[in-house]
């Protein structure tokens, strides 16, 4: 209800919107690589709201405490664990916001490069 609310501030103030991103999507275990659903959505998930809201579903991110751990110590979770399903799925959001970004019809100044540091 929470993202439905700033979806629908954002495009009435005229803030465009590049897509969502589904956190803690599930759990992807570092060992075996299996996934486990630990949140079940009540109301069909970020995909089904963009669905019906129009937007752009970016992906999901999976919970891996690895991510807070490499936070907590001052490092960057991508070139710490490059091989992570949650490194896999943060690489395909990131490659969607560089296209949009890189569109010409979605800047109205110069073309932007984002970056991530």
């Amino acid at each position: 209800m929470d993202v439905r609310k700033e979806i629908n501030f954002c495009k009435k103030v005229d803030v465009p919107i590049v897509g969502v991103v589904e956190n803690m999507s599930g759990f992807v275990c570092p060992k075996c690589h299996t996934e486990t659903k630990i949140f079940f959505p009540t109301t069909g998930g970020a995909s089904k709201m963009c669905d019906e809201m129009g937007l752009k579903f970016l992906g999901g991110i999976p919970l891996d405490p690895r991510i807070a751990r490499a936070c907590d110590e001052g490092k960057f979770y991508l070139d710490e664990f490059p091989d992570s399903e949650a490194t896999k799925a943060f690489s395909r959001v990131i490659e969607q916001i560089v296209q949009y970004c890189q569109t010409p019809s979605n800047n109205q100044s110069t073309s932007v490069t984002p970056t991530i540091q």
